[in-house]
């Protein structure tokens, strides 16, 4: 299976193979979200380009004298990681406007003159739904889904940025409940999957399945003591369930 350029993180091989229909339509999901990804880099590019026109015209209009160079220069940049998007792309990172306190000049690094770009505004974080109390003796399982038809959803390629979770309360592997919810940070434009992840935790969950997660949310997985249950894309949910050995 072709998974695009090589900088992208590869899927891991599917456990049985896809129908054509089935691959197409993942491939196309997986296309939207470097489609979007690419509109993203675009616009910090055009936000790029105009501070350096502005900071040249900021140059020419300067006397001579002003013009020395600093004895003093800031430290190195340090980029940290963030989580990635989608089906694990994780963009390199450089500096830019809005990420921690910015490079305007009239703090931190100052030079006492001109614009600063000071910070971009904050996403709103979506309020994600709150789920019943687990049983005792029940597990939680959590699936990323496609769409809302209960059993008969579709594994989602997708996970932070799917249409839907999927809540389902097993008790002795039978189907006690099924809450099919509309995820509210598939819109994000970062940290998608850290936010579902997060919420998934505060749920209960006991169980999650996910033809794939990348590792930012599979360590957060990993510490909460979550299983994790890699089943392939667009089966039902009632055969993803079976096949991890959690249904009769």
């Amino acid at each position: 299976m072709w998974w695009g350029y090589p900088g992208y993180r590869r899927m891991p091989p599917l456990t049985q193979p896809l129908s054509p229909e089935q691959e197409l339509d993942w491939l196309e999901s997986y296309k939207r979200e470097l489609e979007d990804e690419i509109n993203r880099i675009k616009e910090e590019i055009k936000r790029v380009e105009e501070e350096i026109e502005n900071l040249k015209k900021e140059l020419e209009s300067m006397p001579p004298e002003a013009q020395q160079p600093l004895t003093t220069y800031p430290p190195p940049y340090q980029p940290t990681p963030m989580p990635g998007y989608g089906m694990g792309y994780q963009p390199m990172y450089m500096p830019g406007p809005g990420y921690g306190m910015g490079w305007g000049r009239r703090m931190g690094w100052g030079r006492g003159m001109g614009r600063g770009w000071g910070a971009m505004p904050p996403t709103t974080m979506p309020q994600m739904p709150q789920l019943p109390p687990l049983k005792a003796g029940a597990k939680r399982v959590v699936a990323a889904v496609e769409d809302n038809n209960g059993l008969n959803s579709r594994i989602s390629p997708r996970f932070g940025r799917a249409p839907f979770m999927a809540f389902v309360d097993i008790v002795d592997g039978k189907v006690e409940t099924v809450n099919i919810i509309p995820n509210q940070a598939a819109g994000l434009p970062t940290g998608a999957g850290i936010t579902v992840a997060q919420w998934i935790i505060s749920a209960q969950a006991t169980d999650v399945i996910a033809p794939y997660l990348g590792p930012n949310v599979s360590m957060v997985f990993s510490q909460a003591g979550l299983r994790v249950h890699s089943i392939e894309p667009l089966i039902s949910l009632s055969d993803a369930l079976r096949r991890a050995g959690l249904i009769r």
